[in-house]
């Protein structure tokens, strides 16, 4: 067909779109017209209604979902993910004079102050990027999350009592969103997934004393809580009508997802909500990016690489994904061993990988022609991955001097612009030849390394894109 044609058909599509989402609207309308119309029943059987909930939640989304976009949703630290994210998924765009979907306003005393369209998400399947780089925004994306499960949009005749009096009358209508995934695409208290028994000695703390009296709170688990609480039940005596179809008696609240990026420890997160009804995904983009690093023209191939973790626990993630991926030998894996008390981390000068028979054994030589792939799935200061990349260098023999790659799913730094500053030296001090690979899962720090040659930020809106359409 004709490029002329194609055009022609997307036109049309359009066309089509435009006037289904133009009869949405005018039901929505309609059906609040009509909920304000009735008239309210006992405060008895509006009490049994809005508070008979027969789970937590329902596992299928609602039935507007089945025929509409999803709306992507995000706040400002996210804002470019999120219109790469739309584009990526054919999403309605609105006019920037329509106004947002979600306005992310603050009073004079910097309390938060948020709106949003209600028509634009009743019904609808949600996509939320969610931040927790910005440690401001966290109550304020918490509340409108617990919003999008279930809000109360008052009848228009309201308006003339300051919208003061629709709830006592039950002059209001329940919406919700059909189905929300949560995306995260960096989990910043991933670290706290356990909790430890701490020891004061000489005003230093240690968990080395089995008989500590102090333990950490794992906020890994607890705001992962958090994020799967289910919406509130509506106010009493409840509403007059269900703007999206979906039953009030018992009431239907959407399904809820959260889709972690690369967590640091999946099973304490993902158990620590089990009594909630959300669904939790796992999703790792190490081996994602194995499959473009293989395909690299600077690729040296499966004889000549050797993938490095700095840790036991990167090698455990990660083994089985560069067997698969880039079909390594089991002696081309490798890993260093390290051990952490407290806030000190000690590590053996020492290079190892797994036999076949499950038994470590050291790797004592490298070759100049050999190159080096560091893996981890994040980094502070990148004293750990340097590290590891100056203690393989130290394993070479012979003349030449060995290249490496060093892929880091997020970019921390610290959250810190002179650390950034920190890490590019290192990476410049291991020459040219050596070449650093992250996301932009954090653009607070990778947007810092713009312009840099030898550092490439992979893009994961097309990764995020295929995974929340499955």
């Amino acid at each position: 067909m004709s490029q002329e044609g194609n055009t022609l058909l997307r036109v049309k599509a359009l066309e089509e779109e435009v006037a289904r989402q133009n009869i949405r609207l005018a039901q929505l309308e309609a059906t609040v017209e009509a909920a304000s119309r009735k008239s309210s029943k006992s405060s008895a059987q509006q009490q049994s209604s809005v508070l008979s909930t027969k789970d937590h939640r329902a596992s299928v989304p609602g039935v507007v979902a089945r025929w509409t976009k999803p709306v992507v949703i995000a706040p400002p630290g996210l804002e470019e993910l999120r219109a790469k994210l739309v584009k990526r998924l054919g999403c309605e765009a609105f006019a920037e004079e329509l106004g947002p979907t979600v306005s992310y306003e603050r009073f004079k005393s910097n309390d938060p102050n948020m709106r949003f369209n209600w028509a634009r998400v009743v019904g609808r399947r949600i996509v939320f990027l969610f931040d927790t780089v910005d440690q401001n925004r966290l109550f304020e994306q918490l509340s409108l999350l617990q919003a999008l499960q279930g809000f109360a949009v008052p009848d228009a005749e309201d308006c003339n009592a300051a919208w003061k009096s629709y709830v006592m009358a039950g002059a209001y209508s329940w919406g919700r969103a059909s189905h929300i995934t949560v995306v995260l695409p960096w989990y910043r208290p991933c670290q706290m997934e356990r909790t430890s028994r701490w020891h004061l000695r000489d005003g230093k703390w240690t968990n080395g004393d089995p008989e500590g009296q102090w333990l950490d709170v794992p906020t890994a688990q607890y705001f992962a809580r958090l994020l799967s609480t289910p919406g509130s039940v509506p106010p009493l005596p409840g509403p007059s009508a269900s703007l999206d179809g979906m039953p009030l008696s018992p009431l239907w609240r959407p399904p809820l997802e959260l889709l972690f990026v690369e967590l640091h420890e999946e099973l304490p997160i993902s158990h620590s909500v089990s009594d909630l009804g959300a669904t939790m995904r796992m999703e790792r983009f190490v081996p994602y990016f194995l499959e473009r690093f293989k395909k690299a023209d600077e690729y040296a191939g499966p004889a000549n690489t050797f993938v490095l973790f700095p840790d036991l626990g990167a090698f455990k993630r990660n083994n089985e994904s560069v067997l698969q991926h880039l079909k390594l030998d089991g002696d081309h894996i490798l890993y260093i061993k390290k051990t952490r008390v407290g806030e000190s981390v000690s590590r053996e000068e020492k290079l190892f990988y797994v036999q076949g028979n499950g038994e470590d054994c050291e790797l004592t030589s490298l070759s100049p022609k050999n190159h080096i792939l560091i893996i981890d799935d994040f980094t502070n200061s990148g004293s750990t991955l340097f590290g590891a990349a100056n203690l393989a260098r130290k394993m070479v023999e012979g003349e030449g001097m060995i290249s490496f790659s060093i892929y880091v799913t997020h970019m921390l730094a610290a959250y810190d612009p002179t650390t950034v500053s920190g890490l590019l030296r290192k990476l410049h001090d291991l020459g040219p030849s050596c070449r650093f690979y992250t996301t932009n899962t954090i653009p607070l720090t990778t947007d810092l390394l713009q312009g840099e040659s030898q550092v490439q930020v992979l893009d994961i809106a097309d990764f995020l894109a295929a995974l929340v359409m499955q």
